[in-house]
């Protein structure tokens, strides 16, 4: 294996092409993304008619709640309405 010193690591770095617009984009929405989804699965604990839409429909029901229901959070969703 070989092995870089910082410098050398800054310089590799720097000659990579900047990370695409969409990319930057998204990794700013994630966090709030994320709370959002919580959020909304926290809610689904203590009311059953809203766990019962997302057992019934996840996709919709995250995209009624303004969540984009893509595989990561569908599967999050889905892990946590599984569980007890």
């Amino acid at each position: 294996m070989t092995s870089y010193d910082i410098d050398e690591i800054g310089r590799l770095l720097a000659a990579l092409p900047p990370a695409p617009g969409g990319w930057v984009a998204a990794a700013q929405q994630l966090p709030l993304a994320r709370a959002t989804l919580d959020s909304l699965l926290d809610h689904a604990e203590a009311d059953a008619e809203l766990r019962k839409r997302l057992v019934a429909d996840l996709e919709a029901t995250l995209a009624d709640a303004g969540i984009t229901p893509t595989p990561s959070f569908v599967e999050r969703a889905r892990e946590r309405l599984q569980s007890p």
